[in-house]
């Protein structure tokens, strides 16, 4: 398994703060993989011994839906360890292993070094890419991601179970029939991939405020939309209602913003202009549609870039932290 590549560089021009936006759920520290590293430390207190039972997830993670994981357990008869590895929305990524005594004896100390052997070991967010790799990533799965949406869009047959998620969810599993393409990011809770451009609306759309993310130039055919809580003009007494909390799209024509745009820098969702679409709900088979962000008035939007899982992020969830995975400790 190859290491994560070198982040491209990073222009820090942007003036306006780190988090814009309430997703994905913001760490206490660098990144959500490293706010679980903290938790596996030495200095960090257990209550219990949580893991004496069947549940090797970590406390933190328990009902969280907003990430993916892998675990197994071994056991020699005297002692057992687990060992899981978890990709969060932000897609930074955390592997920790935990050995104790089998069967624990009454009185048994979770925060014993000597007994119980923790270790934690993470990946943080991934860097924006340049234009060339995120023009590459458009080339090798847009076409695809928007073809695939496209192809349901007027036929009154919904995509498996009907809702908005699954466009972009069954596009993005779509690849696992290709073996000579490199797999996608999954679709994890809201998250499709590279983050492209992140905008909130407020004050019937006064207030609009955003930010791109890498090198790319433009909104591109097969990348992926999310709203929540949004609202969007359609004339003085109409507007569409996106998200209740959250509504997914695929946008199926390229979009150039009308301002210069740079990784990092401030650009307000109308410079985005008009992003065409195919969605789909419940209640309502997939269709084209068409929102012009100049009449974004109220909620968040995110637009995403599906890009190779390996070369972005650097390894899919597996149990253990593969061998040569640049990873980093707290």
């Amino acid at each position: 398994m190859t290491s994560r590549p070198a982040a491209a560089s990073h222009q820090s021009r942007t003036t306006i703060s780190e988090y814009i936006t309430s997703y994905p759920p913001h760490p206490e520290s660098g990144s959500l993989a490293e706010d679980l590293a903290h938790y596996f430390s030495p200095s960090t207190h257990w209550p219990s011994a949580w893991y004496s039972g069947d549940d090797i997830l970590a406390p933190p993670l328990r009902g969280n839906g907003q990430l993916n994981w892998k675990g197994a357990w071994s056991s020699n008869g005297r002692s057992k360890t687990i060992s899981v590895g978890v990709l969060f929305a932000d897609l930074s990524m955390c592997f920790y292993t935990l050995t104790f005594p089998q069967p624990l004896p009454p009185s048994h100390d979770p925060n014993d070094a000597r007994t119980v052997q923790r270790s934690a070991r993470y990946l943080p967010r991934p860097q924006p890419w340049d234009r060339a790799r995120l023009v590459e990533a458009h080339e090798t799965y847009g076409e695809t991601v928007a073809g695939f949406a496209e192809s349901f869009a007027g036929t009154g047959q919904f995509c498996a179970r009907g809702e908005c998620w699954d466009l972009a969810n069954e596009a993005l599993k779509s690849f696992d029939q290709y073996d000579w393409v490199p797999r996608p990011v999954p679709s994890i809770s809201r998250t499709h991939g590279h983050l492209i451009f992140e905008g909130r609306a407020s004050d019937k759309g006064r207030t609009q405020v955003g930010r791109w993310r890498g090198g790319d130039d433009r909104v591109r055919r097969g990348d992926i939309l999310e709203w929540r809580l949004a609202k969007v003009s359609r004339g003085p007494y109409a507007s569409s209602t996106l998200g209740n909390p959250d509504h997914t799209a695929v946008i199926v024509s390229d979009a150039v913003p009308r301002t210069a745009v740079a990784d990092g820098i401030s650009v307000a969702p109308r410079e985005l202009g008009t992003l065409v679409v195919v969605e789909q709900g419940v209640t309502s088979p997939p269709k084209r549609e068409s929102y012009d962000l100049a009449q974004f008035e109220e909620g968040e939007v995110w637009i995403y870039r599906p890009v190779s899982m390996e070369a972005y992020v650097g390894t899919f969830p597996v149990a253990q932290c593969p061998e040569g995975l640049n990873t980093l400790t707290v």
